[in-house]
């Protein structure tokens, strides 16, 4: 497998070796306020230097302290082969670096442009993507967060329509409001699922009418890729058979309606269920409708109750008084939620925690 990682394309121009590993040294070097680069740098020379060296990499950190992994590299060709099987991806096809390289989803970018021979551009992942790129790339594949979609959307949507074929989003959960703002882009776009255990996804769902998915939305089904397959756990968690990965068998923490060994409906993390008068009410289903709802950061979680055992609190991102926020919050809820859903107890704070991917990490009570 070392030859493959030998080169990388980068706006038209194949790079080897060397000559690859100084590129990348003088595109840090070029301007000092260019952080992003560094991960890049250092991820380059570890694939080509080390040749046969799994590749090192750290899960998110969402639900407990991040762990080290190694990734062997006949896993990562045989999932970058998989998702150009997915996406009809071909070599010198043109494809956007927009995320961070010190984590699994934007390393894998890297990781797939030598795999596959992708025409690679590279930009800050910080700010508005659009401000970063020129009016004239266009992209036949690309990875983002659903952050950086719903900012380019709201600044120019004819540009995103113009500049992009198809979107892969992972990096978080998107809400009922932002499937909507995406019905009729002219951008295929989907939402993946996966972990850096199966080096990033493994089932997509078709999230827009563009993908020409008969189901596509937030209620549409994860739908396995390749020869993945799932089954459950007697927790009622998601187990992944990865055929194509050195392992073949993946038990996860995640809550699921299966609906066969090809597709399922994400509930959410075992973890976070929340167990009230004997009703499952799973966190994740609540944000994914009040996000865009409530003008604030937030998230739900459980905190104990004499009479249900649990109930919902709602945990608030604003500088602004609680008792001033509350009034506003609550009306919107009672619409969104149904009445055994709504929080029982609410706390605003200045700032969430969130990990270096920017997820919010979610404290129980």
């Amino acid at each position: 497998m070392a030859f493959v990682f030998d080169a990388i394309t980068v706006d038209g121009r194949t790079l080897r070796s060397v000559d690859a590993m100084q590129f990348f040294d003088r595109l840090g070097a070029k301007v000092k306020d260019r952080p992003w680069v560094a991960p890049l740098t250092r991820l380059v020379y570890e694939l080509i230097c080390y040749k046969t060296r799994p590749l090192g990499v750290q899960t998110s950190g969402t639900t407990g302290a991040p762990k080290p992994l190694r990734i062997p590299r006949r896993d990562l060709v045989s999932s970058s082969k998989l998702t150009a099987q997915v996406f009809e991806l071909h070599a010198g096809d043109r494809a956007l670096m927009c995320l961070p390289g010190a984590f699994i989803a934007g390393r894998m970018m890297i990781v797939r442009s030598m795999v596959l021979g992708l025409d690679l551009h590279l930009i800050d992942p910080r700010g508005s993507l659009l401000d970063n790129l020129r009016t004239r790339d266009r992209f036949r594949f690309a990875a983002m967060v659903p952050l950086q979609l719903h900012r380019a959307i709201q600044e120019d949507r004819a540009r995103v329509e113009e500049q992009f074929d198809t979107i892969l989003l992972g990096g978080g959960p998107v809400s009922a409001v932002f499937t909507q703002d995406i019905a009729d882009l002219r951008v295929r776009v989907y939402q993946g699922y996966g972990s850096t255990e199966t080096v990033t996804h493994v089932a997509l769902r078709a999230l827009n009418a563009a993908t020409g998915a008969q189901e596509h939305g937030v209620n549409a089904p994860f739908r396995a890729i390749g020869k993945v397959s799932f089954g459950r756990d007697p927790r009622g968690c998601l187990v992944v058979y990865t055929p194509h990965l050195s392992t073949k068998q993946h038990v996860t923490n995640d809550l699921v309606e299966l609906i066969d060994d090809t597709a399922f409906r994400w509930l959410g993390r075992f973890d976070n269920v929340i167990l009230s008068g004997g009703k499952k009410i799973f966190p994740e289903g609540l944000e994914a409708r009040t996000s865009g709802v409530i003008p604030y950061a937030h998230y739900f979680t459980a905190t104990p109750d004499d009479v249900l055992g649990q109930t919902v609190m709602l945990v608030l991102e604003t500088d602004r008084p609680q008792d001033e926020v509350l009034p506003e919050v609550m009306e919107r809820i009672m619409e969104a939620l149904e009445p055994h859903e709504w929080p029982r107890r609410v706390q605003a704070i200045r700032s969430l925690q969130r990990t270096g991917t920017g997820k919010v990490i979610r404290h129980q009570e």
